[in-house]
């Protein structure tokens, strides 16, 4: 039997070149793939991706992080956030992962509520990049998960990092007048409302700041000067508690405007026995047994 050397040739250059022809095929598939990342084109970008990635995992090798953060970001904004976490974790354990990788990760574990994850995302990405274009952003959302997660004197720190946008946004206003208002910063609390009130005239959190506020004003002032003409019924102290009615019948006036509108706006029972206490003292009956009616109708 002859041997044919130019069979041999043939096949092993073919094997030569199929063996060289799939990695330049990989790189080629993986620029169109950051391509069309680029050009918005997600579902093309991440079908892409699946296959670069599916590629070198049959070779038992892992994929450079770049790699992972496109397909990451691809799943992500097509909306199958759970591969996305698992792209976007697998980047993070490469040295050549980006910003965006964390970045997207905490948008990812927000879309799914594990707010943790979240957290620490966040927290990775401003110890990291403090000097990227994209913190502000990242700052307004760890505002917002701080918020989230009752870290009220972290919210309060890093509000003066928020840009002045973020921190003009009705949103993350009436957050932080939350802030201020569960750190008992009253004056800061009440001021932010007054403030949410001017842009937005119906926000029912900043109503019930106020209408609180003045009630309470008006409550604790009465209950004062009931007590100290109690004990010290004279006509000087009279004459004083008469004064400082006018001013108690004034707040109680104002908060009584606030819980009116409250209630218009949601008719909460907690709202209706705010009034019913309000219209007691100003002895309007028929009024204060009606708000006491709907705060029992609607328990």
């Amino acid at each position: 039997m002859r041997f044919n050397f130019y069979k041999v040739f043939t096949i092993l250059f073919v094997v030569v070149v199929s063996s060289c022809g799939a990695p330049k095929q990989i790189q080629n598939l993986s620029l169109e793939a950051k391509q069309a990342n680029d050009s918005k084109e997600y579902a093309k970008a991440l079908e892409a991706y699946d296959q670069v990635i599916e590629y070198y995992s049959g070779k038992n090798k892992v994929a450079d992080g770049a790699i992972y953060e496109g397909a990451g970001i691809a799943a992500y904004e097509t909306g199958d956030v759970k591969k996305s976490i698992e792209y976007l974790e697998q980047a993070k354990q490469t040295p050549t992962h980006g910003e965006k990788t964390i970045s997207t990760l905490a948008l990812a574990y927000k879309q799914i509520d594990n707010l943790s994850k979240e957290l620490n995302n966040l927290e990775l990405f401003v110890s990291k990049y403090s000097e990227s274009h994209n913190i502000n952003n990242v700052n307004a959302q760890l505002f917002d998960a701080y918020f989230r997660s009752e870290n009220w004197d972290l919210a309060l720190n890093i509000w003066s990092k928020l840009s002045t946008e973020n921190q003009e946004d009705l949103k993350n206003l009436t957050q932080f007048m939350k802030v201020n208002c569960k750190l008992e910063k009253d004056k800061e609390c009440g001021e932010l409302a007054e403030k949410i009130l001017k842009s937005d005239k119906s926000n029912v959190d900043a109503l019930e700041v106020l209408a609180e506020k003045y009630f309470w004003l008006a409550e604790k002032s009465y209950q004062k000067e009931m007590k100290d003409y109690e004990q010290n019924r004279t006509a000087k102290q009279y004459k004083k508690l008469l004064k400082e009615l006018e001013i108690i019948n004034a707040n109680y006036r104002t908060s009584r405007d606030y819980f009116l509108m409250l209630y218009k706006l949601n008719p909460d029972p907690k709202f209706a026995n705010y009034l019913g206490n309000i219209f007691t003292r100003f002895e309007v009956k028929e009024k204060a047994d009606y708000y006491y009616r709907k705060a029992k109708e609607n328990n």
